[in-house]
This record gives structure tokens, C-alpha cells and sequence, in this order.
């Protein structure tokens, strides 16, 4: 067993408690962080806000895709015996 003098023992609780309150605050700004990303409410260049999203120049147009074929159901080759019991 380790013995440790009353004024250690003072120093590392000190210690302890100051990890612990440091790990607290992190994972608060990381959670306000995140919440910001998610919800979109963080701060960007005014350029990257007036413009409300990337642009690579390129104009985009869409077009409805071809109706495919219906693709068949699958279905077993094998059938299997109910084994005794399962019935």
C-alpha cells in the first residue's frame, strides 16, 4: 500500500478536482459545438452566409429517371422439411 503525506493528499485532490471540472467544461463546448453544426446556427464568413450554401459554378439540371423494369420477386428453389416438433 502507498502512503501518502496529508499535504500530498491535499495536492492531488486539488488536482483531481481540477481534471475532473476541466473534463466537465470540454465536454460542454464540445456538446454546444455540435449542437450548432447540427442545427446549422453557427457563424460562418459573411460570403459563406449570403450566398446559403457551397456553389461549385456549375449549373445543375435534373431530369426524372426512366421507369425501370419491375424487378421479379425471389423466391426459394429448395423447400425444406418441418422437423418433428416445430409443428
Amino acid at each position: 500500500m502507498i502512503k501518502v503525506e496529508p499535504n500530498q493528499q491535499k495536492i492531488v485532490r486539488l488536482l483531481s478536482a481540477l481534471i475532473a471540472a476541466s473534463a466537465i467544461v470540454v465536454m460542454a463546448v464540445l456538446a454546444v459545438a455540435l449542437d450548432e453544426e447540427q442545427t446549422g446556427t453557427g457563424t460562418g464568413t459573411v460570403a459563406t452566409e449570403a450566398g446559403g450554401g457551397m456553389s461549385t459554378g456549375a449549373t445543375v439540371t435534373t431530369t426524372t429517371p426512366p421507369t425501370a423494369i419491375p424487378i421479379p420477386v425471389a423466391e426459394p428453389t429448395m423447400k425444406a422439411a418441418v422437423p418433428k416438433g416445430f409443428r
